[in-house]
């Protein structure tokens, strides 16, 4: 049975969260965006500040081409989904998985608000194989909303969602770009990815986050080892340098807590621009 004082604060904190006041749009990277939480108003805030998003929305527009086929795991309200979709052009293919049944419907809308005829937005989790899951959902961040096991602290609630394989859903796409934004469910993604892989030569944008790694069951030895077993290497974002086994380790060993890194995961170095070289 949960205290009666943490039950208490989630209370206010999902009040507080959910007040009409923060309900509204804004005008983020030329996009309308759509919130309906004080968190994820905030969110689009900082975006639209400058605060957050500007080496994503670089890497973004340095990998990706017009006419190109992108997968977004992770797409929350869509903002990433909608830049992509912008850069792939009418010729592209934007494929946006968000299982939070909130997030997913403002996802949608704001596909529809900003007449993104590209994006397919499909309201699931990816992982190994077809399954229903417990999805946390932080009240003051859903961005990170997670699955596997829940951490002490969390102030939130839970829903069941889908959970299913990239490989099944989508066995004929190949993509040329996939950003993956889980909170440490990353390498589920990418076992359940693993025929498409095989099969393509995409550039993988990836949150590396060991804490969420370890929450959810694996450790950065496994995702290195799959990672090289799919022919694809790892580099930092910063400089492209590539990763061997021993410096992805030590890297992991270093950032404890909340911190994460995002990596490039491809076949080839990338340039000094992003693109591959």
């Amino acid at each position: 049975m949960k205290n009666p004082v943490i039950a208490g604060i989630e209370k206010l904190a999902f009040a507080f969260n959910g007040l009409g006041i923060w309900r509204g749009e804004q005008l983020v990277w030329g996009k309308r965006m759509q919130a309906r939480t004080f968190d994820r108003s905030l969110y689009l805030l900082m975006h639209r500040m400058g605060i957050m998003g500007a080496q994503e929305r670089r890497i973004l527009g340095s990998f990706i081409r017009a006419g190109m086929t992108v997968v977004d795991v992770g797409a929350n309200l869509g903002l990433y989904s909608l830049a992509m979709a912008d850069v792939a052009g009418p010729a592209g293919r934007v494929i946006s998985f968000e299982p939070d049944p909130d997030l997913c419907s403002l996802l949608r809308t704001n596909c529809a608000a900003n007449r993104a005829a590209n994006i397919e937005a499909v309201q699931a989790a990816l992982g190994r194989a077809s399954d229903k899951m417990t999805l946390h959902r932080l009240t003051l961040n859903s961005g990170g909303n997670h699955l596997g096991s829940q951490n002490g602290g969390e102030i939130g609630r839970t829903v069941l969602v889908e959970v299913a394989a990239f490989d099944s859903l989508f066995p004929g796409v190949r993509p040329d770009f996939i950003k993956v934004d889980v909170q440490g469910w990353e390498l589920n993604v990418l076992r359940g990815m693993e025929r498409t892989l095989a099969a393509s030569d995409p550039v993988i944008f990836l949150e590396f986050w060991p804490e969420g790694l370890r929450r959810a069951g694996n450790s950065p030895v496994e995702m290195f080892s799959l990672v090289r077993d799919l022919g694809f290497r790892l580099y930092s974002c910063d400089g492209w340098t590539e990763l061997d086994e021993l410096s992805f380790v030590a890297m992991a060993a270093r950032f404890s807590g909340s911190r994460f890194v995002n990596l490039i995961s491809s076949r080839s170095r990338p340039g000094s621009q992003g693109a591959r070289s």
